[in-house]
């Protein structure tokens, strides 16, 4: 759901109450389409979001200032037209998503008349715009629209500032019952012909009126249905919250918010929608309340720039798998058409041995001659080709040293399969990695890991990353044991090259892509109870590929007889003295 002029509405009586006469006492700049102003009213200090964004444009409350730009032109624009400068007054623009703050500056700031900071909040469309009141010029705006980019409307320094074209619908808040049944009566009523008849209906709210009704309901009933949603455009009828998909901890959550009274979203929460109403359009969702229509938008805003930064980190790491797959995929075709050629060794041997045997019916310079091959069944007749700059002896000996060399490199090639080959797993276990990673701190954990394999170039954001081993996962089986899961290829590497000890138990799901495990066994018990091994081979079985199958193999030995080959891949290991447990995923 995208910011629409419901929750423009809200804010607007929130920053009212919040922020009215307040002093701005710093503008920064976010990114090329954010701002923050600083604000304190009544010894508080409050930060108002505005962001242009073409898809999340907004404005709200957010709790604290992130870090902007060094320098932007824009907020060092504003800061020296309105710093310190008082907002005197707060409005919405009719029910259009454009909110309106006018600002008396101080006698020592620039041009010391009153401006207005206009933000246009309308999707690709949207503009922050600095307006001098008494002349209504344009001073500066986020964006420079020229009638290149726009027939209708040009958004420049100087030219005069005009609002958006205004459409020609009904006032929510104004229509009664009458009216509204004289709009609708004789009309196939859907969502798009409420949104074109009726101002500050977004498409979302539109659907939410129908959603309410069904194929029998009445006239009288759409009208209900309608009181309903415009009725959240009253302050202390919204219930500001954000939809979540599900409802797997919603008692628990309901409990601890108002304990705490203070909602908040849990990082495994998939965010649906932010409205002031519960929306009956999405009917497997649950609720997240909070005090503030800026405290929900906050929260549901944090959590789509938190998954859409997941998304584009994940695609990232795909491609970079991709494109290594893929060139291991064409050196393992190189490499077994380079073994091809190299078994053809004995071909070598055999026409050495036939040239030596017939050496008194060769004479230099011939180029080929045809000898009886007394190897093949059938004794078949065998051309052999011939160096005509070499002496029949020389080529003989030619044919035996790529005999020698072909056969030598038979093996270098069987290993340089099996170096590829092993490769290849290692990089499946990483597109495992990737498509498993719960959170950003995971992904980027992967990425640190590729930027020391030279994989990825290393940026000043990953430079800075700890090398710790960081929080492993822990458990603690039925018998006391401590039982420790690797999350990545890297902690699986500190798993076992930091954390376990000869005495204590190794499990890894047999064949199958997952997590290395560890027993602890400090006291060095000669044996691990059978409860502690199936707990911890259960585990394994979960974080794997396998999470989702029946019944898994694990294999379990005493890490003293596991060993990681040098040079190999991050969590590749080879193990003897192993033992088998079919087990059910689970933690």
């Amino acid at each position: 759901m995208s910011f629409d002029s419901l929750a423009l509405h809200l804010v607007t009586d929130e920053l009212r109450r919040t922020i009215l006469n307040g002093t701005i006492r710093h503008i920064e700049q976010l990114n090329p389409h954010s701002i923050v102003l600083k604000i304190s009213q009544a010894a508080k200090t409050h930060f108002l979001l505005i962001s242009t964004h073409s898809i999340h444009a907004r404005a709200h409350l957010i709790e604290r200032s992130p870090k902007g730009q060094s320098r932007s032109h824009f907020a060092d624009f504003l800061m020296k037209h309105a710093l310190r400068g008082q907002i005197t007054a707060i409005e919405q623009v009719g029910l259009d998503r454009i909110l309106k703050l006018t600002i008396a500056p101080t006698s020592d700031v620039l041009e010391a008349s009153p401006k207005s900071i206009i933000a246009e909040l309308m999707g690709k469309y949207s503009n922050i715009i600095l307006v001098d009141e008494a002349s209504g010029n344009i001073l500066e705006s986020i964006k420079h629209i020229d009638e290149t980019m726009s027939r209708y409307r040009e958004v420049l320094p100087g030219l005069t500032y005009t609002s958006p074209p205004q459409q020609d619908k009904w006032h929510p808040l104004k229509l009664d019952q009458d009216t509204f049944i004289s709009i609708v009566e004789n009309q196939e009523v859907s969502w798009r012909f409420l949104f074109n008849q009726i101002d500050g209906l977004s498409p979302t709210l539109a659907k939410e009126i129908i959603a309410r009704v069904s194929d029998q309901s009445t006239l009288a009933d759409l009208w209900e249905a309608y009181q309903q949603v415009v009725g959240c455009f009253q302050p202390s009828h919204s219930q500001p919250q954000v939809l979540i998909e599900g409802g797997n901890s919603g008692k628990q959550f309901q409990r601890e918010a108002e304990a705490s009274n203070h909602a908040y979203l849990q990082d495994s929460d998939k965010v649906v929608a932010v409205s002031a109403l519960k929306l009956a359009q999405f009917p497997n969702t649950e609720s997240r309340f909070f005090q503030t229509m800026s405290e929900a938008l906050s929260a549901y805003y944090d959590a789509v720039t938190r998954d859409e930064a997941m998304q584009s980190e994940r695609n990232a790491l795909r491609q970079i798998l991709n494109k290594m797959t893929a060139a291991l995929e064409r050196k393992q075709v190189s490499l077994r058409q380079d073994l091809v050629n190299a078994e053809q060794a004995e071909d070598y041997r055999i026409k050495g041995e036939l040239l030596t045997a017939n050496l008194h019916q060769v004479e230099r310079g011939q180029t080929i001659i045809e000898v009886q091959n007394y190897y093949a069944p059938d004794l078949n007749v065998l051309p052999i080709e011939l160096d005509p700059q070499l002496s029949p002896s020389e080529n003989a000996q030619q044919y035996f040293k790529q005999y020698t060399k072909a056969k030598r490199g038979v093996s270098v090639i069987h290993r340089l399969i099996a170096d590829n080959e092993a490769e290849q797993e290692a990089l499946q276990a990483y597109v495992s990695e990737v498509e498993e990673a719960k959170g950003l701190k995971e992904l980027r954990a992967i990425q640190s890991e590729f930027v020391k394999k030279g994989w990825i170039k290393e940026t000043k954001r990953r430079s800075k990353q700890s090398e710790s081993a960081g929080a492993f996962r822990k458990y603690t089986s039925p018998d006391g044991f401590q039982i420790y899961v690797g999350r990545n290829s890297k902690e699986n590497d500190l798993l076992l090259r930091r954390i376990a000890s000869s005495q204590d138990m190794w499990l890894h799901t047999k064949q199958i892509h997952g997590s290395h495990v560890i027993i602890r066994n400090p006291e060095k018990k000669p044996g691990i109870p059978m409860p502690t091994l199936l707990k911890a081979a259960q585990i394994a079985a979960f974080f794997s590929k396998a999470q989702h199958a029946s019944y898994v193999p694990v294999d379990y030995t005493w890490f003293r007889y596991v060993v990681k080959p040098k040079g190999t891949a991050s969590g590749f290991v080879t193990y003897t003295h192993e033992k088998t447990l079919y087990v059910e995923p689970s933690v």
